[in-house]
Protein backbone atom coordinates (compact mmCIF):
# COMPACT_ATOMS: atom_id res chain seq x y z
CA UNK A 1 0.00 0.00 0.00
CA UNK A 2 1.20 3.97 -0.97
CA UNK A 3 -0.14 6.24 1.42
CA UNK A 4 0.62 9.29 -0.05
CA UNK A 5 0.40 12.61 2.78
CA UNK A 6 1.46 15.18 0.30
CA UNK A 7 0.03 15.07 -3.34
CA UNK A 8 3.00 17.52 -5.49
CA UNK A 9 1.69 17.12 -8.48
CA UNK A 10 -2.14 17.13 -10.54
CA UNK A 11 -3.40 14.68 -8.40
CA UNK A 12 -3.65 17.01 -5.62
CA UNK A 13 -5.06 19.63 -8.00
CA UNK A 14 -7.75 16.81 -8.50
CA UNK A 15 -8.70 16.14 -5.33
CA UNK A 16 -8.97 20.08 -4.62
CA UNK A 17 -11.71 20.56 -7.58
CA UNK A 18 -13.98 18.71 -5.63
CA UNK A 19 -13.69 19.11 -2.19
CA UNK A 20 -12.72 21.63 0.54
CA UNK A 21 -9.20 21.12 1.80
CA UNK A 22 -8.06 23.13 5.02
CA UNK A 23 -4.73 21.16 5.43
CA UNK A 24 -2.95 18.50 3.25
CA UNK A 25 -5.02 15.83 2.65
CA UNK A 26 -3.81 12.26 2.59
CA UNK A 27 -4.49 9.62 -0.07
CA UNK A 28 -4.48 6.44 -0.53
CA UNK A 29 -2.95 4.31 -3.34
CA UNK A 30 -3.66 0.54 -3.32
CA UNK A 31 -4.90 -2.47 -5.03
CA UNK A 32 -8.26 -2.81 -4.37
CA UNK A 33 -9.17 -4.57 -1.10
CA UNK A 34 -10.47 -8.41 -1.14
CA UNK A 35 -10.95 -10.74 -3.19
CA UNK A 36 -11.22 -9.22 -6.66
CA UNK A 37 -7.29 -9.25 -8.10
CA UNK A 38 -6.30 -12.32 -9.03
CA UNK A 39 -3.26 -13.59 -11.58
CA UNK A 40 -6.00 -13.39 -14.49
CA UNK A 41 -7.11 -9.62 -15.63
CA UNK A 42 -9.22 -7.69 -14.16
CA UNK A 43 -10.61 -4.77 -15.78
CA UNK A 44 -13.18 -1.73 -16.51
CA UNK A 45 -15.01 -1.16 -13.05
CA UNK A 46 -18.30 0.22 -12.24
CA UNK A 47 -19.56 1.29 -8.53
CA UNK A 48 -23.24 1.55 -7.75
CA UNK A 49 -24.88 4.48 -6.84
CA UNK A 50 -23.82 3.88 -3.00
CA UNK A 51 -20.57 2.35 -3.81
CA UNK A 52 -21.38 -0.39 -2.00
CA UNK A 53 -21.07 -2.75 -5.40
CA UNK A 54 -18.50 -3.24 -8.03
CA UNK A 55 -18.62 -4.63 -11.30
CA UNK A 56 -15.55 -5.53 -13.50
CA UNK A 57 -15.26 -8.00 -16.16
CA UNK A 58 -12.02 -10.78 -16.03
CA UNK A 59 -11.22 -13.97 -18.08
CA UNK A 60 -10.62 -16.58 -15.17
CA UNK A 61 -9.23 -19.70 -15.51
CA UNK A 62 -12.44 -22.21 -16.52
CA UNK A 63 -13.73 -19.60 -19.29
CA UNK A 64 -12.80 -18.91 -22.86
CA UNK A 65 -14.49 -15.45 -22.71
CA UNK A 66 -14.93 -12.58 -20.91
CA UNK A 67 -17.45 -12.21 -18.00
CA UNK A 68 -18.87 -9.31 -16.02
CA UNK A 69 -18.34 -10.13 -12.26
CA UNK A 70 -20.36 -8.15 -9.40
CA UNK A 71 -18.48 -8.45 -5.81
CA UNK A 72 -19.99 -6.08 -2.53
CA UNK A 73 -18.47 -4.01 -0.23
CA UNK A 74 -18.27 -5.69 2.97
CA UNK A 75 -18.50 -4.00 6.74
CA UNK A 76 -14.37 -4.65 6.98
CA UNK A 77 -14.25 -2.16 3.89
CA UNK A 78 -13.05 -4.74 1.76
CA UNK A 79 -14.73 -6.58 -0.90
CA UNK A 80 -16.46 -10.01 -1.19
CA UNK A 81 -15.77 -13.13 -3.53
CA UNK A 82 -17.19 -11.79 -6.87
CA UNK A 83 -19.96 -13.77 -8.47
CA UNK A 84 -20.69 -13.70 -12.43
CA UNK A 85 -23.75 -11.83 -13.09
CA UNK A 86 -25.75 -14.77 -15.02
CA UNK A 87 -28.60 -12.54 -16.80
CA UNK A 88 -26.09 -9.69 -18.00
CA UNK A 89 -23.21 -12.83 -19.23
CA UNK A 90 -23.91 -14.69 -22.75
CA UNK A 91 -20.85 -17.53 -23.93
CA UNK A 92 -18.97 -15.39 -25.59
CA UNK A 93 -16.90 -11.92 -24.68
CA UNK A 94 -18.58 -9.44 -22.05
CA UNK A 95 -16.67 -6.66 -21.22
CA UNK A 96 -16.89 -3.15 -20.21
CA UNK A 97 -19.96 -2.59 -17.39
CA UNK A 98 -20.85 0.93 -16.28
CA UNK A 99 -23.76 1.67 -13.88
CA UNK A 100 -25.43 5.13 -14.42
CA UNK A 101 -25.36 7.70 -12.01
CA UNK A 102 -28.80 7.00 -10.67
CA UNK A 103 -28.30 2.84 -11.00
CA UNK A 104 -31.21 2.31 -13.42
CA UNK A 105 -28.98 1.36 -16.13
CA UNK A 106 -26.11 -0.62 -17.07
CA UNK A 107 -24.24 -0.52 -20.03
CA UNK A 108 -21.80 -2.91 -21.34
CA UNK A 109 -19.59 -4.36 -24.18
CA UNK A 110 -20.46 -7.90 -25.98
CA UNK A 111 -19.48 -10.09 -28.88
CA UNK A 112 -22.36 -12.00 -28.43
CA UNK A 113 -24.69 -13.92 -30.66
CA UNK A 114 -26.66 -10.78 -32.97
CA UNK A 115 -23.54 -8.34 -32.49
CA UNK A 116 -21.95 -7.34 -36.10
CA UNK A 117 -20.85 -9.08 -38.22
CA UNK A 118 -17.10 -8.11 -39.94
CA UNK A 119 -15.59 -8.79 -42.83
CA UNK A 120 -12.05 -9.92 -43.16
CA UNK A 121 -9.44 -9.06 -45.60
CA UNK A 122 -8.58 -12.88 -45.78
CA UNK A 123 -12.14 -13.39 -46.51
CA UNK A 124 -13.13 -14.62 -42.99
CA UNK A 125 -16.28 -13.31 -40.88
CA UNK A 126 -15.48 -11.85 -37.24
CA UNK A 127 -18.12 -10.24 -34.83
CA UNK A 128 -17.35 -7.20 -33.53
CA UNK A 129 -18.08 -6.09 -29.95
CA UNK A 130 -21.46 -4.00 -29.82
CA UNK A 131 -22.41 -2.07 -26.63
CA UNK A 132 -25.53 -3.21 -25.40
CA UNK A 133 -27.67 -1.92 -22.34
CA UNK A 134 -29.99 -3.19 -19.71
CA UNK A 135 -32.38 -1.96 -17.27
CA UNK A 136 -32.69 -2.54 -13.28
CA UNK A 137 -35.44 -4.43 -12.25
CA UNK A 138 -35.54 -3.94 -8.41
CA UNK A 139 -33.70 -7.44 -8.23
CA UNK A 140 -31.61 -8.32 -10.95
CA UNK A 141 -31.16 -6.76 -14.17
CA UNK A 142 -33.68 -7.11 -17.80
CA UNK A 143 -32.38 -8.58 -20.96
CA UNK A 144 -29.72 -6.56 -22.77
CA UNK A 145 -30.61 -4.92 -25.78
CA UNK A 146 -27.99 -3.61 -28.54
CA UNK A 147 -27.89 -0.18 -29.05
CA UNK A 148 -28.64 0.91 -32.48
CA UNK A 149 -26.75 0.82 -35.37
CA UNK A 150 -25.69 5.04 -35.28
CA UNK A 151 -23.64 3.44 -32.80
CA UNK A 152 -22.76 -0.43 -33.18
CA UNK A 153 -20.79 -0.78 -36.01
CA UNK A 154 -18.87 -3.60 -37.93
CA UNK A 155 -15.65 -1.66 -35.87
CA UNK A 156 -14.68 -2.16 -31.94
CA UNK A 157 -17.18 -0.46 -29.72
CA UNK A 158 -15.96 -0.55 -26.28
CA UNK A 159 -16.00 1.41 -22.60
CA UNK A 160 -19.20 2.99 -22.28
CA UNK A 161 -19.80 5.65 -20.11
CA UNK A 162 -23.10 7.83 -19.77
CA UNK A 163 -23.86 11.09 -18.17
CA UNK A 164 -27.06 11.90 -18.56
CA UNK A 165 -28.02 11.82 -22.06
CA UNK A 166 -24.74 12.00 -23.30
CA UNK A 167 -22.53 8.78 -23.91
CA UNK A 168 -18.90 8.38 -24.61
CA UNK A 169 -17.74 5.14 -26.08
CA UNK A 170 -14.33 3.60 -27.69
CA UNK A 171 -14.42 2.50 -30.94
CA UNK A 172 -11.79 1.65 -33.16
CA UNK A 173 -11.19 -1.10 -36.58
CA UNK A 174 -11.31 -4.63 -35.91
CA UNK A 175 -8.08 -6.03 -34.17
CA UNK A 176 -6.23 -2.57 -34.79
CA UNK A 177 -6.50 -1.14 -31.08
CA UNK A 178 -3.38 1.20 -32.04
CA UNK A 179 -6.34 3.40 -33.60
CA UNK A 180 -8.55 3.36 -30.79
CA UNK A 181 -10.72 7.29 -30.30
CA UNK A 182 -12.99 8.19 -28.26
CA UNK A 183 -16.69 8.84 -29.69
CA UNK A 184 -19.30 11.15 -28.32
CA UNK A 185 -23.26 10.90 -28.61
CA UNK A 186 -26.11 11.88 -26.97
CA UNK A 187 -29.85 10.54 -26.71
CA UNK A 188 -32.84 12.87 -27.81
CA UNK A 189 -35.73 10.86 -26.64
CA UNK A 190 -35.35 7.57 -28.44
CA UNK A 191 -33.09 7.96 -31.07
CA UNK A 192 -29.08 9.18 -30.67
CA UNK A 193 -26.93 11.67 -32.69
CA UNK A 194 -24.62 10.37 -35.04
CA UNK A 195 -21.77 9.46 -33.35
CA UNK A 196 -18.63 12.08 -33.53
CA UNK A 197 -15.18 11.69 -32.30
CA UNK A 198 -14.35 14.13 -29.47
CA UNK A 199 -11.88 16.44 -31.38
CA UNK A 200 -8.30 17.10 -30.71
CA UNK A 201 -6.24 17.22 -27.82
CA UNK A 202 -8.52 14.83 -26.43
CA UNK A 203 -7.93 12.30 -29.63
CA UNK A 204 -4.87 12.66 -31.24
CA UNK A 205 -2.79 10.16 -33.79
CA UNK A 206 -2.40 8.04 -30.72
CA UNK A 207 -4.59 5.28 -29.07
CA UNK A 208 -7.05 7.15 -26.79
CA UNK A 209 -9.53 4.97 -24.83
CA UNK A 210 -12.07 4.87 -21.69
CA UNK A 211 -12.93 8.13 -21.39
CA UNK A 212 -15.30 9.18 -18.28
CA UNK A 213 -16.72 12.61 -17.03
CA UNK A 214 -16.93 13.56 -13.29
CA UNK A 215 -20.44 14.03 -12.08
CA UNK A 216 -20.80 17.73 -13.49
CA UNK A 217 -19.33 16.98 -16.54
CA UNK A 218 -16.85 19.59 -15.81
CA UNK A 219 -13.64 17.21 -15.79
CA UNK A 220 -12.89 14.62 -18.44
CA UNK A 221 -10.68 11.54 -17.81
CA UNK A 222 -9.26 9.33 -20.22
CA UNK A 223 -6.36 7.37 -21.18
CA UNK A 224 -3.78 7.58 -24.03
CA UNK A 225 -0.32 6.38 -25.10
CA UNK A 226 0.90 9.97 -26.43
CA UNK A 227 4.57 10.15 -25.74
CA UNK A 228 5.60 12.47 -22.60
CA UNK A 229 3.91 10.08 -20.40
CA UNK A 230 5.16 8.08 -17.56
CA UNK A 231 4.67 4.48 -19.39
CA UNK A 232 2.31 3.01 -22.21
CA UNK A 233 -0.90 3.99 -21.36
CA UNK A 234 -1.40 6.81 -18.95
CA UNK A 235 -4.46 8.49 -17.38
CA UNK A 236 -5.33 11.91 -18.30
CA UNK A 237 -8.23 14.59 -17.02
CA UNK A 238 -9.08 18.17 -18.60
CA UNK A 239 -11.17 20.88 -18.02
CA UNK A 240 -14.74 21.06 -20.04
CA UNK A 241 -15.20 24.74 -20.30
CA UNK A 242 -18.20 26.35 -22.58
CA UNK A 243 -17.90 22.38 -24.83
CA UNK A 244 -14.26 22.81 -25.05
CA UNK A 245 -11.99 20.39 -23.50
CA UNK A 246 -8.65 22.55 -21.78
CA UNK A 247 -6.18 22.71 -19.54
CA UNK A 248 -4.80 18.77 -20.28
CA UNK A 249 -2.94 17.42 -17.32
CA UNK A 250 -1.39 13.91 -16.50
CA UNK A 251 -2.57 12.77 -13.15
CA UNK A 252 0.83 12.37 -12.27
CA UNK A 253 3.48 9.38 -10.60
CA UNK A 254 1.23 8.23 -8.11
CA UNK A 255 -1.29 7.53 -10.31
CA UNK A 256 0.71 6.56 -13.42
CA UNK A 257 3.33 4.15 -13.96
CA UNK A 258 6.13 2.94 -16.34
CA UNK A 259 3.68 -0.03 -17.09
CA UNK A 260 0.03 1.26 -18.24
CA UNK A 261 -2.98 2.49 -16.71
CA UNK A 262 -6.57 3.34 -17.60
CA UNK A 263 -10.09 3.02 -16.99
CA UNK A 264 -10.70 5.62 -14.32
CA UNK A 265 -14.26 5.83 -12.30
CA UNK A 266 -14.60 8.43 -10.20
CA UNK A 267 -17.31 8.22 -7.33
CA UNK A 268 -17.74 11.32 -6.05
CA UNK A 269 -19.85 11.40 -3.26
CA UNK A 270 -17.19 8.75 -1.31
CA UNK A 271 -13.77 10.69 -2.90
CA UNK A 272 -12.47 7.71 -4.60
CA UNK A 273 -12.02 6.73 -8.29
CA UNK A 274 -10.76 3.77 -9.12
CA UNK A 275 -8.76 2.58 -12.13
CA UNK A 276 -6.65 -0.38 -13.46
CA UNK A 277 -3.16 -0.40 -13.86
CA UNK A 278 -1.07 -3.48 -14.94
CA UNK A 279 1.21 -5.05 -12.92
CA UNK A 280 4.52 -6.52 -13.95
CA UNK A 281 4.23 -6.46 -17.74
CA UNK A 282 1.36 -9.09 -17.17
CA UNK A 283 -2.38 -8.60 -16.45
CA UNK A 284 -4.81 -5.67 -15.31
CA UNK A 285 -5.69 -5.11 -11.55
CA UNK A 286 -7.56 -2.86 -10.14
CA UNK A 287 -6.45 -0.24 -7.80
CA UNK A 288 -8.60 2.77 -5.67
CA UNK A 289 -7.25 5.97 -4.91
CA UNK A 290 -9.10 7.65 -2.41
CA UNK A 291 -9.07 10.45 0.61
CA UNK A 292 -10.35 8.16 4.04
CA UNK A 293 -13.46 8.95 4.96
CA UNK A 294 -14.23 11.08 8.01
CA UNK A 295 -17.45 11.98 9.66
CA UNK A 296 -18.38 15.75 8.26
CA UNK A 297 -20.62 18.22 9.76
CA UNK A 298 -23.59 18.17 8.01
CA UNK A 299 -23.32 14.16 9.08
CA UNK A 300 -23.07 14.56 12.35
CA UNK A 301 -25.67 17.29 12.64
CA UNK A 302 -28.37 14.67 10.99
CA UNK A 303 -26.99 12.41 13.48
CA UNK A 304 -27.71 14.78 16.71
CA UNK A 305 -30.25 17.36 15.80
CA UNK A 306 -32.57 15.66 12.82
CA UNK A 307 -32.33 18.21 10.77
CA UNK A 308 -29.63 20.67 9.01
CA UNK A 309 -29.82 24.33 7.59
CA UNK A 310 -27.63 24.64 4.68
CA UNK A 311 -26.37 28.18 3.49
CA UNK A 312 -24.35 26.72 0.81
CA UNK A 313 -26.48 25.24 -1.59
CA UNK A 314 -26.39 27.66 -4.57
CA UNK A 315 -28.81 28.54 -7.12
CA UNK A 316 -28.30 30.96 -10.55
CA UNK A 317 -30.33 34.04 -9.56
CA UNK A 318 -33.91 34.01 -9.40
CA UNK A 319 -33.74 30.35 -11.07
CA UNK A 320 -33.51 26.46 -9.24
CA UNK A 321 -30.94 25.71 -11.37
CA UNK A 322 -28.21 24.25 -9.27
CA UNK A 323 -24.87 25.67 -8.92
CA UNK A 324 -21.56 23.55 -9.18
CA UNK A 325 -20.23 24.90 -5.85
CA UNK A 326 -23.16 23.27 -4.25
CA UNK A 327 -22.04 19.37 -5.40
CA UNK A 328 -19.66 19.80 -2.15
CA UNK A 329 -22.42 19.58 0.73
CA UNK A 330 -25.20 18.03 -1.56
CA UNK A 331 -23.04 15.15 -1.74
CA UNK A 332 -22.53 15.10 2.17
CA UNK A 333 -26.46 14.69 2.15
CA UNK A 334 -26.06 12.01 -0.65
CA UNK A 335 -23.48 10.35 1.57
CA UNK A 336 -25.57 10.12 5.01
CA UNK A 337 -28.89 8.34 2.60
CA UNK A 338 -26.70 5.77 1.51
CA UNK A 339 -25.07 4.95 5.02
CA UNK A 340 -28.96 5.14 5.83
CA UNK A 341 -31.05 3.72 3.42
CA UNK A 342 -33.91 3.17 5.95
CA UNK A 343 -33.71 7.33 6.92
CA UNK A 344 -36.69 9.58 4.73
CA UNK A 345 -35.77 13.37 4.42
CA UNK A 346 -38.00 16.04 3.90
CA UNK A 347 -36.03 19.27 1.90
CA UNK A 348 -37.63 22.26 2.27
CA UNK A 349 -36.54 25.65 0.22
CA UNK A 350 -36.68 29.31 1.92
CA UNK A 351 -36.11 32.36 -0.14
CA UNK A 352 -35.01 35.80 1.19
CA UNK A 353 -36.91 38.68 1.51
CA UNK A 354 -36.63 40.40 -1.74
CA UNK A 355 -39.40 40.05 -4.35
CA UNK A 356 -43.26 39.08 -4.62
CA UNK A 357 -44.61 37.07 -1.57
CA UNK A 358 -46.34 34.40 -4.33
CA UNK A 359 -43.47 33.90 -6.71
CA UNK A 360 -40.88 33.30 -3.62
CA UNK A 361 -43.28 30.56 -2.34
CA UNK A 362 -43.20 29.43 -6.16
CA UNK A 363 -39.01 29.49 -6.48
CA UNK A 364 -38.54 27.91 -2.77
CA UNK A 365 -40.84 25.43 -4.16
CA UNK A 366 -38.78 24.86 -7.27
CA UNK A 367 -35.09 24.76 -5.53
CA UNK A 368 -36.74 21.95 -3.01
CA UNK A 369 -37.61 19.88 -5.80
CA UNK A 370 -34.06 20.42 -7.53
CA UNK A 371 -32.42 19.48 -4.81
CA UNK A 372 -33.92 16.53 -4.53
CA UNK A 373 -33.87 16.14 -8.11
CA UNK A 374 -30.03 15.67 -7.16
CA UNK A 375 -30.41 13.34 -4.55
CA UNK A 376 -31.84 11.02 -6.83
CA UNK A 377 -29.86 11.17 -9.82
CA UNK A 378 -27.62 10.18 -7.26
CA UNK A 379 -28.95 6.78 -6.74
CA UNK A 380 -31.17 7.86 -3.68
CA UNK A 381 -34.96 6.06 -3.97
CA UNK A 382 -37.38 9.08 -4.72
CA UNK A 383 -39.98 7.86 -2.09
CA UNK A 384 -37.52 9.22 0.50
CA UNK A 385 -37.77 12.58 -0.14
CA UNK A 386 -40.10 14.86 0.51
CA UNK A 387 -39.96 18.23 -0.29
CA UNK A 388 -41.48 21.48 0.59
CA UNK A 389 -41.00 25.44 -0.50
CA UNK A 390 -41.84 28.12 2.72
CA UNK A 391 -40.70 30.85 0.39
CA UNK A 392 -40.15 33.98 2.90
CA UNK A 393 -42.50 33.20 5.12
CA UNK A 394 -40.20 31.89 7.79
CA UNK A 395 -36.98 34.21 7.73
CA UNK A 396 -34.39 33.36 10.06
CA UNK A 397 -33.63 37.88 9.90
CA UNK A 398 -36.39 40.44 9.14
CA UNK A 399 -33.48 42.71 7.57
CA UNK A 400 -32.99 43.00 3.86
CA UNK A 401 -28.94 43.54 3.63
CA UNK A 402 -26.96 41.10 2.11
CA UNK A 403 -25.69 39.08 4.82
CA UNK A 404 -29.65 38.74 6.40
CA UNK A 405 -30.66 38.12 3.06
CA UNK A 406 -27.77 34.81 2.71
CA UNK A 407 -28.79 33.47 5.65
CA UNK A 408 -32.67 33.86 4.52
CA UNK A 409 -31.91 31.72 1.47
CA UNK A 410 -31.18 28.81 2.95
CA UNK A 411 -32.78 24.57 2.45
CA UNK A 412 -33.46 22.91 5.18
CA UNK A 413 -33.19 19.31 5.27
CA UNK A 414 -35.26 17.36 8.29
CA UNK A 415 -35.49 13.60 9.07
CA UNK A 416 -38.74 12.63 8.86
CA UNK A 417 -40.58 9.37 10.62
Amino acid sequence: MLKVQIFPNIALCFFSLFYSLSAEPSIVIEPIRGNINTRFQEFGPSLSPDAKTLYFYSKRAESLYTQIFRSSLQKDNTWSFPEEVEELNSEFDDQSPFITRDGKMILFSSNRDGATEVSLTDGRKGISRDIYISQWLGTRWSIPLPLPNTINTDQIEENPHMLGDTLLFTRYPFGQPQFAKIYITKRKGNSWTEPVPLPNPINDENATIAAAFNDEGTILFFASNRSGGFGGFDIYMAKVKENQFVDIENLGSEINSASDEAYVIYQQVKKTFLFCRRIEGQSFDIFAAYIPRKPNEIETKLKEDKKVSLENIYFERGSARLKNESTIPLDSVVDYLHENPKVRMKIVGHTDLHGNHDDNLILSRERAQSVRDYLTRKGVEEKRILTEGKGSTQPVSDKLDDESSKKNRRTEFLLVD
